[in-house]
């Protein structure tokens, strides 16, 4: 698994994390203007990052360190990790969330997602990992039913 350091500013005072949660996002957003610009960016642009980002070829962009907060997940950033799979190709929110209804990982992707979350279930002692859209029912749908949640549960070691 491949791994580069985009490091954001954005994110809060952390304590020791004690929950993962997974996210996802298009990896190329129409920004206000209806530009495309990658996931990253947009994070920046709107003051907001997660721990690592995963694009679909399985690289993982880690944008925050573990010891560092990140804005990822509105009342529940002082003691997560957040990790966003980039969905992939130019998406507004329409055809975003059309895209996550659906199988969208790669194998390459889901294996580089499995590992990160495997490496912080290990290092921390993580038994609760959940998804955006439970934290935040009714305004977020990721990573949506398209993603694989309980053979990811069940392959980092982690069950309902």
């Amino acid at each position: 698994m491949e791994q580069i350091s985009r490091p954001s500013a954005y994110g809060a005072a952390h304590q020791t994390p004690n929950m993962i949660v997974v996210h996802a996002m298009a990896e190329q957003v129409a920004d206000d203007s209806g530009d495309f610009i990658h996931a990253a960016d947009f994070l920046d642009r709107q003051g907001l990052s997660a721990h690592a980002l995963v694009a679909p070829d399985g690289t993982v962009i880690r944008c925050r360190d573990d010891a560092q907060g990140a804005y990822h997940a509105r009342g529940f950033n002082a003691a997560s990790l957040g990790i966003e799979v980039l969905v992939k190709g130019r998406h507004d929110y329409g055809s975003f969330a059309a895209a996550i209804a659906k199988p969208y990982l790669t194998p390459e992707q889901y294996e580089a997602v499995v590992a990160q979350c495997r490496e912080w279930v290990r290092a921390y002692g993580i038994t609760r990992v959940v998804r955006h859209s439970e934290l935040s029912p009714g305004r977020k749908v990721d990573p949506g039913a398209g993603f694989p949640w309980f053979n990811l549960l069940i392959d980092i070691g982690v069950r309902k």
